[in-house]
């Protein structure tokens, strides 16, 4: 296959919703771009799975919540529409293989558990509004938090097993990783810049408030369809070039110069494309930052039966293979699909998958029906279609959000999205609010097209690096109301 040569003011690595909002803020601030996608499809970690008849499930991000602005800003701007998730009605709470239905956010709890619970909330969040959440290395006790894991933190301070088990799950779901693997830094300020614990895992008012009409992939979708030739699918980036003039990136199907170039790719991944001269920092977060390896496994049925009975499809449990369920149905409940998430053997406290369902489908199927039969009843034991995406064997996505080990924040700090020369980051593990989340994908691309546009227009004599980036900023607020 010979390889174009293409110019461009700016080249964007990445056709996830990063990069694409990146492309798009500098599009519509009337710059030229390509955007060079290793996939043959753009999304990144979104991605629409094809149910049948019409109907879609997402495989990968999916929830907006109020507070995610940029997100919300950005699907209105291309005239998308949100729905709820699906609540009404009643919960299950299984533990010890007792069951018990309830209505609200908080399960049956007794009340040793329920004050368990809420003094380990008090202390996070109290940690959490110590840690500055643009700069969390800077905390008074950083060192200390990032030495140890949120896990280990949990099991020392938690009163009781069924309090531990709850933010275990909770929070697994949402770090997409064990929590024995998080550091307990990361975790806080996550907390912080979430809006607090109970935006971060709650659904109504929470972060798993709203879907998508369509699926979550259709926001790459539109704004690769809005470039047009501009977004280059199935072409690797195999070097990243850069010397005072400009930079070349080189890729499979396209060689390209710009000015400089923004890489919206989790930094996990980076280190697939050869890139000179990186500082220590940059290549060693690299190097130790892995994917998360959560996945998502469906179940598909002709219609969304646990309403009928009275419930909302939601369950919180300490069943391996359905800690976590919840209602995944299309907006018009044509048919009903209940969704679990499945990490890695020994993910945290109640939550181990042996090797025999994490390395065989039909195994990991036949427990996940298993589990949502002793939920929900024999009907769920006879989907119309089984589905699942699993991450870690994605061929250029190293996993899911990506995971921080304890040491990484304190001795990495910015490193994530401190540009290199012309060399811009992206993605949202460079974000500061909703870091993990599409918001904090959105805000990432934004703050990349601010400073490529600050770093090609040089301050003036008299003129301070800051009123630059104002400009810069005013420049894309200018291009993102003309949509």
């Amino acid at each position: 296959m010979s390889t174009a040569r293409r110019s461009a003011d700016y080249v964007i690595v990445g056709a996830g919703v990063s990069g694409l909002t990146a492309a798009r803020r500098l599009a519509g601030a009337g710059k030229s771009v390509v955007v060079v996608e290793a996939s043959d499809r753009v999304g990144g970690r979104t991605v629409n799975l094809d149910v049948g008849d019409g109907v879609i499930t997402e495989g990968g991000g999916q929830w907006v919540g109020p507070g995610q602005d940029s997100v919300l800003a950005l699907i209105d701007e291309l005239r998308l529409d949100t729905f709820k998730t699906f609540v009404d009605g009643k919960s299950i709470y299984l533990r010890n293989g007792k069951t018990k239905k309830y209505d609200g956010t908080v399960p049956p709890l007794s009340p040793l558990v329920l004050a368990d619970f809420a003094q380990l909330q008090i202390r996070l969040e109290r940690m959490a509004r110590s840690v500055p959440i643009d700069e969390p290395w800077r905390a008074r006790k950083a060192r200390a938090w990032d030495s140890r894991t949120f896990g280990h933190w949990l099991d020392a301070n938690a009163w009781t097993d069924e309090a531990k088990l709850i933010l275990t799950v909770a929070l697994t779901v949402t770090n997409a990783e064990d929590l024995h693997s998080t550091s307990m830094l990361v975790q806080l300020q996550r907390i912080a810049a979430s809006g607090g614990l109970n935006h971060m895992i709650e659904i109504t008012d929470g972060a798993q408030e709203s879907r998508v009409v369509g699926g979550s992939a259709l926001i790459a979708q539109r704004m690769a369809d809005a470039l047009g030739p501009d977004v280059v699918l199935d072409s690797p980036v195999t070097e990243i070039r850069q010397d005072a003039d400009g930079v070349l990136v080189r890729s499979a199907r396209v060689d390209v110069d710009a000015k400089r170039v923004i890489v919206a790719m989790s930094p996990a991944d980076v280190g697939r494309i050869a890139i000179a001269d990186l500082p220590a920092r940059r290549r060693m977060l690299q190097r130790r930052l892995s994917g998360g390896s959560e996945s998502k496994l469906f179940a598909v049925y002709d219609t969304p039966f646990w309403r009928e009975q009275g419930l909302n499809g939601q369950a919180l449990t300490d069943l391996p293979m359905a800690g976590y369920v919840v209602d995944n149905s299309p907006p018009d409940g044509s048919v009903g699909i209940l969704l679990t998430f499945v990490g890695t053997a020994g993910a945290g406290y109640g939550l181990h998958w042996p090797d025999a369902v994490l390395d065989d489908p039909d195994a990991r199927r036949d427990a996940f029906l298993q589990a949502l039969t002793t939920l929900f009843g024999p009907q769920a034991a006879h989907p119309i279609a089984y589905l699942e995406k699993d991450w870690t064997h994605e061929p250029w996505i190293s996993g899911c959000v990506a995971s921080r080990p304890p040491g990484l924040l304190t001795q990495y700090t910015d490193a994530d999205r401190t540009p290199v020369g012309r060399i811009h980051w992206a993605g949202t593990e460079t974000a500061v609010l909703n870091q993990g989340y599409l918001d904090g994908a959105v805000s990432a691309g934004e703050r990349a097209a601010r400073e490529v546009l600050a770093g090609e227009s040089a301050p003036s004599q008299g003129e301070s690096r800051s009123a630059t980036s104002d400009r810069a900023a005013t420049t894309l607020a200018a291009s993102s109301a003309n949509g």
